[in-house]
């Protein structure tokens, strides 16, 4: 795989890789690795949100243990709801997965 960046975000790169002190390849590899992860985290609170999937849901998908779900979607001023639809869903969900 190959990339193309602008000089700014190139520099950008480069200056993690100093401060960390590491070749500019691993520094990319865990910028992106930082990167996927909010943005699965941000796609996840937002479904959340939207009442599309359950908080239990959308830790998963987060991969993101619920009760650091829970602290997010609070910090965020995002309203914590948990129905006993929720819950039962959320149950069925996690014992099926298991067996």
């Amino acid at each position: 795989m190959s990339a193309r960046f602008d000089d700014e975000l190139y520099e950008k790169i480069l200056e993690y890789a100093k401060e960390k002190g590491m070749p500019k390849t691993r520094a990319l590899r865990e910028l992106t690795k930082e990167g996927v992860r909010k943005w699965r985290l941000t796609k996840a609170l937002a479904l959340y949100r939207e009442g599309k999937v359950t908080l239990w849901k959308a830790s998963r998908m987060a991969g993101v243990p619920l009760s650091r779900m829970v602290e997010i979607a609070s910090s965020k001023k995002i309203p914590v709801h948990f129905s006993t639809e929720d819950l039962e869903r959320d149950f069925k969900s996690v014992f099926s997965e298991t067996f």
